[in-house]
């Protein structure tokens, strides 16, 4: 295997973890953003208030997510398997 072919599958590799995790850290981008302006506005600066909602938020994404993420997963995988014989040269 050469070295062109390894830097192409570690880079297919790359987009693919981006694509799988690029929505999920929108949502929690987004969720920290309403609540760090929830706390600027009303002056509440509790550890809770801002961790519980992130964490909530993050795993309904997660939880709706999962069946696209798990699709793409092995959509992936299987283009990945099926393309081997070019890797084995």
């Amino acid at each position: 295997m050469g070295t062109d072919q390894v830097i192409a599958l570690a880079r297919a590799m790359l987009v693919e973890v981006a694509l799988l995790v690029a929505p999920l850290l929108i949502v929690t981008v987004a969720v920290s953003f309403v609540v760090n302006i929830v706390q600027v506005l009303t002056s509440l600066q509790d550890q809770t208030l801002s961790s519980v909602p992130r964490l909530l938020a993050t795993g309904a994404a997660l939880f709706l997510l999962m069946p696209w993420m798990w699709r793409h997963l092995a959509l992936y995988t299987l283009s990945l398997l099926s393309d081997f014989h070019g890797v084995l040269r």
